[in-house]
């Protein structure tokens, strides 16, 4: 959840906070940072719903399938050696 931050940061963390909020306010802080985040994240899932909904509306979820068979395509005729230079020398 924390990323990189090990227990001796986190903990260092907690001091500095105590240090400057007192322990009276530091509940109320943590609190209010969680209610915070928990709001972030519901803002963001939302955000992400929203997204999906319009990708399928669009319909760009086909258009990228087509891309990725086009890709296919291509890396086929790469593996097998035919390439658009062959094929211009043909209809010479």
């Amino acid at each position: 959840m924390f990323g990189s931050i090990g227990f001796p940061e986190l903990m260092m963390i907690l001091i500095i906070a105590l240090l400057l909020f007192g322990p009276n306010k530091l509940p109320d802080i943590a609190k209010t940072l969680g209610k915070t985040i928990q709001e972030f994240r519901k803002a963001v899932n939302e955000a992400k719903a929203s997204i999906d909904e319009e990708i399928k509306k669009t319909g760009i979820t086909d258009v990228a399938d087509d891309l990725k068979g086009i890709n296919s395509d291509i890396k086929d005729l790469a593996s097998r050696g035919i390439g658009l230079d062959n094929d211009q020398e043909k209809t010479k």
